[in-house]
Formats: structure tokens, sequence, C-alpha cells
């Protein structure tokens, strides 16, 4: 029985096909610019080439990429107004300073910082944050998830709790104790974002997580999870959790303008929201 992530690689295989995109066995295209609306944006080009995970080299040619899928939705925003993307994931908000890929927050331990997929400055100097997910939820492992290396927790103290997130360090001590307490969501992962973000910009930030929603088993596990992460740290970090399509809908209706518009909307639609996709509404 195809899972939700079967049924998405299937669905951009489809995709690829009909827009004459070759791939290989594993569903990667031969080049970066294959897998893209159109070439990224010079400070998106150069987030991703810094970033820590090899993206335009290597990630960012599978059709099922999430680097890819961000790109193609966020990177349209870069260098225009907003305004639409904002109301369409309820940011309360006017405008925006800037809108960065790969955004780094070091929390003050070595090593490589958490990155994360979007981070959009708003006027306010307040800090949205967003993790973007495709079909990763879908994949039942719980191995790397949730693992913490022993510098997260020092004899000195608490860090979350240092940086005013006592939940979080609650939960974060339960996941060491427990990494197997979620197997769809990561929330090691998004306890690590709301560290740094809390060490660099104090409270000044919201944590948004974007998934793509799908139909089965394994969506439905995924949500109530996300919901049970939401219960447990959600008032601390400011978090939203919203889906791909239900922002994708929303920027539909926005009346812009701009003549690129409809074409960005178009390929959007075509290849992450159409019949042939795990489209929720």
């Amino acid at each position: 029985m195809a899972t939700e992530q079967d049924i998405i690689k299937d669905a951009q295989e489809t995709w690829a096909n009909s827009n004459e995109k070759r791939f290989d066995s594993k569903g990667y295209v031969d080049t970066v610019e294959d897998n893209l609306r159109k070439c990224l944006s010079d400070s998106a080009r150069k987030a991703f080439e810094r970033g820590a995970g090899s993206e335009p080299k290597k990630h960012m040619r599978a059709l099922h990429s999430s680097s890819a899928l961000a790109a193609n939705f966020f990177d349209y925003w870069t260098d225009r107004n907003k305004i639409s993307l904002l109301r369409a994931m309820g940011i309360d908000a006017d405008s925006a300073k800037s809108l960065n890929f790969e955004a780094q927050f070091p929390t003050g331990l070595g090593g490589t910082p958490p990155h994360l997929d979007v981070a959009i400055k708003l006027n306010s100097c307040c800090t949205v944050a967003i993790e973007c997910k495709f079909t990763e939820p879908f994949q039942r492992s719980t191995k790397g998830k949730s693992e913490f290396v022993k510098s997260y927790f020092p004899s000195s103290g608490g860090l979350w709790t240092q940086v005013g997130l006592p939940e979080c360090q609650r939960l974060a001590e339960e996941l060491c104790k427990n990494p197997r307490m979620f197997e769809y969501l990561d929330p090691g992962q998004l306890l690590k974002h709301a560290l740094g973000l809390a060490t660099q910009v104090g409270d000044q930030f919201s944590l948004y997580y974007l998934y793509y929603d799908g139909i089965g088993e394994r969506s439905e596990s995924h949500k109530k999870e996300v919901v049970c992460f939401n219960d447990r740290v959600g008032d601390e970090i400011r978090f939203k959790a919203l889906t791909y399509q239900d922002v994708f809908c929303k920027i539909k209706e926005s009346e812009a303008v701009d003549p690129e518009y409809r074409e960005y909307l178009d390929y959007l639609g075509a290849r992450y929201f159409n019949s042939h996709s795990l489209v929720k509404r």
C-alpha cells in the first residue's frame, strides 16, 4: 500500500515527466535549475551555498526536496512587498524588512548552529522563524530525531531555562530520557531552533512550522504530535503550525498586481497543489 511519501514522490515524477525534466531512479533531476521555478535570487543562492546541508549541490536536486519546495514557495517574495504572504500566514504585520533562507541563530554552544529554513524580519524587529517540511513527517523513523549531545545539558543549569524557556527545558529533558516520544515530528530540532532564537533575539520571535499535508495514517499521527508539541511549549515560543496547502490557497486570494504573480501561482499549483498531489482543502 502506497504511503503518503510514495504518493508525493509519484506526483512529483508525474510533474517532471509532463515538463520533460529528466530524473534518475531516486528522483533527482540533472541540475538544481531543473527543480526550481526560476533561478534563485542572489541572496537565496548565497544562503544555500553557505548553509550546512549542501543543498544546491545535492539535496535540492531531488524532486521531493523540502528545500526546493521552500525556495519555490518563498523566494518569489524575497525582493517584493510581502504583505500578501504575511496575511496568508496569519502574521499581524503590514510589511517586513527581509526574508532570508538558511538563517542561523547560534545557541552559544560549539559546532554548527541550527539552520532555519526561512526567517522573516518584520519592521517591528520581531523574527518569524519558519521550519519547513515536505515528505519528512511521513517517514516513520526516530533515528537522529530528538537527540541532544551532552553539551545541551551542562552542570551549570538548563540552557532553555536561562533564556526564559522553562517548558522547553522540561520537554528537552524528557526527550533526552525518551527520544522515542515522537515518531513523525522532530521536536528536538524545533527546541534547538527555539534555543538559538531566544539566545539571539530574546522573546522577539515566533516559531512557525510549515508542513505539506497528506491523507493517511501517518499524516494524522503527525498532526496529533504537532498538537501535543504545541500544548507543551506553544505559548512559550509563540508556536504556530500551518500547512502549505492552506497558505497557498490564501495567497491565491490576494489581489497582487505583479505581472509575475500569475506565473508563480500557476507553477506552484501545477506542481504541488493539483489533483495528483495530497491536497487538503
